[in-house]
């Protein structure tokens, strides 16, 4: 069942009533049953899979925690991590496999391939069990008692289609107090998850026909239609997972559940860094915590060469989390070598910039620009099918690279009404990516809507959301769903 479905509005709609009329102490157990009943509905065999994991996550985290020596801890907790990371590995590396390794026999390669299917919502609860093994061996989190409460944090059904990866003690402190949501979070749930439809069904959507005709054949267009198809997928790109998040959340807040942020502005970054920290938030943090900060401090003393190092493997991982893929591993890299050198030549350029104040006034603009171009500069390379076409697609964007027609130094009125046509899906859909982010931060509404009853409240936004959905049909899959 897709978010965007009238199916699933349908069972929105019948598990909000079930939740509301359970008893408190059954909501947890309810909230458990109706989100193995939203898996169920894709794949019986892998709904199976994820009870198997919660399973064991749960006994392995008792384990853990009933071993009094420092050995028996740390045997269960690396069986259990391990286990968690090679199930993930296997099912992202089998189409890369059959791919690579047998292109041409019969029943495997791309056909093969195309069989495997990842089970949905893997790299998500994955991560989120395996945190929750290492907060218990770290002893951070005591080992939950209540098999519901392991369950439902691998299985609740708004955050396991795209995240946000929630952290385990955030999610377990609010089931052990969960209750009805009161008026004000529930209308800020519907609010959220129409924004977060206008996001993915009016801007992404309308978008994914541009880029995808422009990634199809990047040598059939001018450097200035593939700048412009490169601008507009960095902006598909955030408005559909920005999007999907917003509907997470905001179902979420409709069972009394507030999830973590996942976005903060990250296209007006200052730099790679920061740019890092407000993007996939729950992603970059989990890897900060249990993957980059225990491989810092044990490469420390390689100084310069260690951060390096611990740098570069995390932005891989952050690659290779999508998926095991050429241009994965290209974007890791990329996105690497910009961390790498931002690292270590960030405290310098502060250092200048402080003693240059009209130069720190014009870096005040030129920054988020240039981060912002470097970010969809490695965008290519998420979106492209093969690594070579990424490249073709980056030679694309040199006139005169491959032969191009278009002139690099003919600035005619044919050349500026070309560039106009071509940045005009892009200025359009950032300006309306604006407005929705924009109304979601300034609190659009005004004091006179505010303080309407609460029933008409829910009613308009209930009925906008059904107009957007009966509005623009034929959506297009979540991007970050197949991951």
């Amino acid at each position: 069942m897709s978010f965007l479905s009238f199916n699933f509005a349908i069972f929105l709609g019948v598990a909000l009533l079930i939740f509301h009329f359970a008893p408190a102490r059954w909501r947890p157990a309810s909230l458990l049953g109706l989100s193995w009943a939203f898996y169920l509905s894709w794949s019986l065999v892998y709904a199976l899979l994820l009870v198997a994991v919660s399973a064991g996550v749960y006994a392995t985290a008792l384990w853990i925690e009933g071993r009094r020596a420092e050995r028996g801890k740390r045997a269960w907790m690396a069986l259990g991590v391990m286990t968690l990371l090679l199930l993930l590995f296997a099912f992202k590396s089998a189409g890369w496999f059959l791919t690579e390794f047998f292109p041409r026999a019969g029943g495997l390669g791309s056909s093969g391939a195309a069989l495997v299917v990842v089970p949905l919502g893997l790299s998500y609860y994955v991560f989120k069990m395996v945190g929750y093994l290492l907060d218990v061996y770290w002893e951070k989190l005591p080992a939950q008692r209540n098999f519901v409460s392991v369950a439902l944090y691998g299985a609740f059904f708004p955050q396991i289609v795209s995240g946000p990866i929630q952290r385990a003690r955030s999610f377990f402190d609010q089931i052990e107090k969960i209750k009805t949501p009161d008026a004000a979070d529930f209308v800020a749930g519907l609010r959220r998850i129409l924004f977060g439809l206008v996001k993915k069904i009016v801007i992404a959507d309308r978008l994914a026909v541009l880029v995808g005709n422009v990634h199809g054949n990047p040598s059939g267009f001018s450097p200035l239609e593939l700048l412009a198809g490169a601008y507009c997928f960095s902006i598909q790109l955030y408005a559909d997972f920005s999007g999907i998040t917003d509907i997470a959340i905001g179902i979420g807040l409709l069972f009394g559940m507030r999830g973590p942020e996942n976005f903060d502005l990250p296209y007006y970054s200052s730099n790679i860094q920061l740019f890092w920290r407000r993007w996939h938030i729950s992603l970059t943090t989990w890897l900060t915590d249990y993957l980059f900060t225990p491989l810092r401090m044990s490469l420390r003393n390689l100084g310069t060469a260690g951060l390096c190092l611990a740098i570069f493997i995390n932005m891989i991982a952050i690659g290779l989390w999508h998926g095991l893929a050429w241009t994965y591993l290209a974007f890791g890299v990329v996105n690497g070598i910009y961390m790498a050198i931002s690292a270590l030549t960030l405290k310098r350029r502060n250092l200048f910039f402080q003693n240059q104040p009209a130069l720190a006034r014009a870096r005040e603009f030129a920054a988020p620009l240039l981060t912002f171009h470097l970010v969809v500069l490695s965008h290519i390379f998420f979106r492209a099918e093969t690594l070579a076409s990424a490249l073709r697609y980056i030679g694309g964007l040199i006139p005169g690279w491959r032969g191009s027609a278009i002139p690099a130094l003919r600035f005619d009125a044919s050349l500026l009404g070309m560039s106009a046509r071509a940045l005009m899906p892009c200025a359009l859909a950032f300006l309306a990516c604006e407005a929705v982010t924009w109304a979601m931060r300034r609190r659009f509404w005004i004091d006179w809507f505010a303080a309407t009853p609460v029933l008409f409240r829910r009613a308009l936004y209930c009925a906008l959301i059904v107009t957007v959905l009966f509005l623009f049909k034929g959506t297009v899959t979540f991007i970050y769903a197949k991951f």
